[in-house]
């Protein structure tokens, strides 16, 4: 994305700094950490590696970072999902992180380098939501959209595009309210319905 190359001439140690921050996550990350790290030493510009299909939709790939917050109920142990968003750069809502699949690249791989690149995040890619095909209506061409969830393990500060975009938690009605986009809303949804499945379970056993 353009806001990384600004974010390298400023911070040239941070591929440094960033691998000192990964050997202290206690999970083990999906991807090995020299892929992890040549996301952020190696910018992506341009488009002569994106992907598209045989209609011609453009290939996009993104996460819905999540993360557990407990309720402030002291008698209850119950957590509640919230979820990571980031400003649109036409300043229209919020919205999930995402960007071109590229040919050098596996979907998760993409998906995860956005994920960092926009929204300044770890973590462990889930299985994939879905895909949508949706009409871009600033670019007024076709895209094939897979959202896959992401449980973030570390944020960090600053991140390649900080400059260029907020971000901020916000809860799953939150979210629903400020998406503009009805395929991300529904990945939204997905993300619940598989975490309600669980509890759904245990009622009907």
């Amino acid at each position: 994305m353009g806001g990384i190359s600004g974010f390298l001439t400023i911070f040239s140690p941070f591929t440094n700094l960033f691998e000192s921050i990964l050997e202290k996550i206690p999970v083990k990350l999906p991807i090995p950490l020299e892929k992890m790290v040549s996301y952020v030493s190696y910018p992506r510009t341009g488009r002569h590696l994106q992907r598209y299909d045989n209609r011609g939709f453009r290939l996009v790939v993104g996460c819905i970072p999540y993360r557990y917050k407990k309720l402030e109920e002291a008698s209850s142990n119950e957590e509640e999902i919230e979820v990571l968003v980031i400003s649109a750069q036409n300043g229209k809502g919020m919205l999930f992180p995402k960007g071109g699949w590229e040919n050098d690249e596996s979907m998760e791989d993409a998906a995860i380098r956005e994920t960092l690149e926009e929204a300044g995040v770890l973590g462990i890619i889930e299985c994939k939501l879905g895909k949508w095909s949706y009409k871009s209506k600033r670019q007024s061409i076709f895209h094939e959209g897979h959202m896959f969830p992401l449980l973030v393990k570390k944020e960090l500060d600053p991140w390649p595009e900080k400059n260029i975009r907020e971000r901020k938690w916000v809860t799953i009605s939150k979210a629903r309210e400020e998406c503009p986009h009805l395929w991300m809303k529904e990945a939204l949804e997905e993300l619940v319905r598989r975490h309600m499945q669980p509890a759904t379970d245990e009622k009907v056993n």
